[in-house]
C-alpha cells in the first residue's frame, strides 16, 4: 500500500499554497486607492504575502511543517518606499520566520524521514536484485516449466515492476524538489503505472490463491483454462482501475499537485478491489487447510496421531501461503489516526520493511528453497565437476600421449 512520508507531506502542503496562492492573491489587481502597497509575493516558505501599505508590517501564520510552531507567525516588513524588507547580508528579500522555526525539532525529524528513505530504497534495491535472479532460475531451466511456476513467474515479474517503478517514483518524489513542485505530466503519469504495478502484485497474490484453491477443489480443471484467467485477473483487470481511479483523480485539482505524492481517499478506486482479493484468499486458506485436513485423516499412519497433531501440521503447511497470497497486509490496511504518535512511527517503519522486503520473502521461499530448484542446483553442480573432472584426464592423457610421441620419435 502506498504511505506519505513527512518529505511528501510538506512538498504537497507547499504545493498545494503555490495554487491557493496563485489563485487568492498573486492574480488580483492592486489596489486603487492611490497609496504605495509593496507587491504581492510566494516567498520559499510557500508565505503567501498580500499587497501591503508601504510603512507597515505584514504577518501570516507559519506553516504546519516539521519543525515549525503553526501556532506562532512570521512576518514581513514593507518598507516606505512600498518594497519588501532586503536581508543587508543576502541582498533578497526577507521573511521573519525566527518565531517559527525551532531547529532542534526540525533536524530530528529531517535526520529521521532520510533514515527512513534511505533504508526503503535499499530494502527495494534487495528486493530487485532477489526477484531478478528468481526470475533468471525459472526462464532457464525447463524442467520447471509447468503451470504452478508460470503462475510463480508472472507474481514475480509484477514484484518486478513495482519495485522498479516504486524505486523510481520515491527517488524523484525525495530527491527532485523542483520536479514535484512543478507537477509535470510525465511525474503524474509515473504516478499512475506505479499504482497499476501494485494493483497487479496483488492481483497475482490473488491468482496464486485462487490456482491452488481451484487444484485443490478439483482435479479435472484444465490448467490451461487456469492460466488464461489468471492472465486476464493478473494484468487485464488493473488497467480498467487504473483508468478509472486517473481519471477521476487528475478531473480534482487538488488530487493532482506535487507528483499526487499525497494520500487520497480515490486510491480506494483501486485498493478495494485489492481488499477484497485478500479476503477471498482469506478464505481460500481456510478450504485449504481444511482439505489438508480431512486427506491427512485418510492416511493410516497420521489418523492414528493426535487431534492437535493433524491440526498442528496443517495449520504449518498453509502457514507458509501467507506471504506468497499477501495476507499480511491486511494488518496495514488502517493507518493509526495521530501521525505525531509512537504507534504510528512503529506503522511506519514496519510497513517500510515489509512492502520493500516482501519480494524477497516470496522469492526465498518459493525459488531459493524449492525443492525442485535445489534439485537441478545439485544436479547442476555435479554436471560441473564431472565436466570438470572429465577435462582434467583428458588434459592429463593427452599430456602423457604427446610425451610418449615425442620420446618414441628420439
Amino acid at each position: 500500500m502506498e504511505f506519505m512520508t513527512e518529505n511528501e507531506y510538506i512538498r504537497q502542503y507547499f504545493a498545494m499554497l503555490e495554487a491557493e496562492c496563485k489563485a487568492r492573491v498573486l492574480s488580483q489587481p492592486a489596489p486603487t486607492d492611490g497609496k504605495s502597497y509593496c507587491a504581492p509575493k510566494l516567498d520559499h516558505w510557500m508565505g503567501c504575502w498580500n499587497y501591503t501599505e508601504a510603512g507597515t508590517r505584514a504577518t501570516e501564520p507559519c506553516p504546519p511543517i516539521p519543525g515549525f510552531d503553526y501556532l506562532q507567525n512570521a512576518t514581513f516588513d514593507c518598507r516606505e518606499n512600498g518594497t519588501w524588507y532586503v536581508n543587508p547580508a543576502t541582498g533578497r528579500e526577507y521573511a521573519d520566520y525566527s518565531a517559527c522555526f525551532n531547529f532542534e525539532n526540525a533536524i530530528k525529524e529531517m535526520d529521521k524521514d532520510v533514515i527512513h528513505i534511505y533504508v526503503t530504497i535499499a530494502l527495494f534495491c534487495l528486493s530487485f536484485v532477489m526477484i531478478s535472479i528468481s526470475l533468471v532460475i525459472f526462464f532457464k531451466f525447463r524442467q520447471l516449466r509447468c503451470d504452478r511456476i508460470t503462475i510463480h513467474k508472472n507474481l514475480f515479474i509484477s514484484y518486478l515492476l513495482t519495485d522498479l517503478f516504486y524505486l523510481v517514483y520515491l527517488s524523484v518524489i525525495h530527491f527532485a524538489e523542483d520536479v514535484v513542485l512543478h507537477n509535470p505530466d510525465w511525474c503524474q503519469f509515473l504516478h499512475v503505472i506505479t499504482q497499476y504495478a501494485i494493483v497487479c502484485n496483488f492481483a497475482w497474490m490473488f491468482c496464486e490463491g485462487l490456482y491452488l484453491h481451484t487444484v485443490m477443489m478439483s482435479a479435472f480443471t484444465s490448467g490451461k483454462s487456469v492460466i488464461i484467467a489468471c492472465l486476464i485477473i493478473g494484468w487485464g483487470v488493473p488497467v480498467p482501475l487504473t483508468i478509472i481511479y486517473g481519471a477521476v483523480r487528475a478531473s480534482l485539482k487538488d488530487n493532482i499537485i506535487a507528483c499526487w505524492s499525497s494520500e487520497s481517499s480515490f486510491l480506494w478506486i483501486m485498493y478495494a478491489p485489492v481488499v477484497l482479493s485478500m479476503a477471498i484468499n482469506v478464505v481460500f486458506v481456510v478450504n485449504i487447510m481444511r482439505l489438508l485436513i480431512t486427506k491427512l485423516r485418510q492416511i493410516p499412519e497420521v489418523a492414528q496421531t493426535s487431534f492437535i497433531s493433524i491440526h498442528r501440521k496443517a495449520v504449518r503447511a498453509t502457514a507458509i501461503l501467507i506471504p506468497l497470497l499477501g495476507l499480511q497486509f491486511l494488518i496495514f490496511i488502517k493507518r493509526p489516526e495521530d501521525k505525531d504518535s509512537t504507534l504510528s512511527t512503529i506503522y511506519q517503519y514496519v510497513l517500510a520493511i515489509f512492502v520493500p522486503l516482501q519480494g524477497a520473502f516470496v522469492s526465498i521461499m518459493y525459488c531459493f528453497c524449492n525443492g525442485e530448484v535445489r534439485k537441478l542446483k545439485n544436479s547442476y553442480q555435479l554436471s560441473t565437476i564431472s565436466s570438470f573432472r572429465m577435462s582434467r584426464l583428458l588434459s592429463k592423457r593427452a599430456g602423457s600421449f604427446t610425451t610418449k610421441t615425442k620420446m618414441e620419435s628420439t
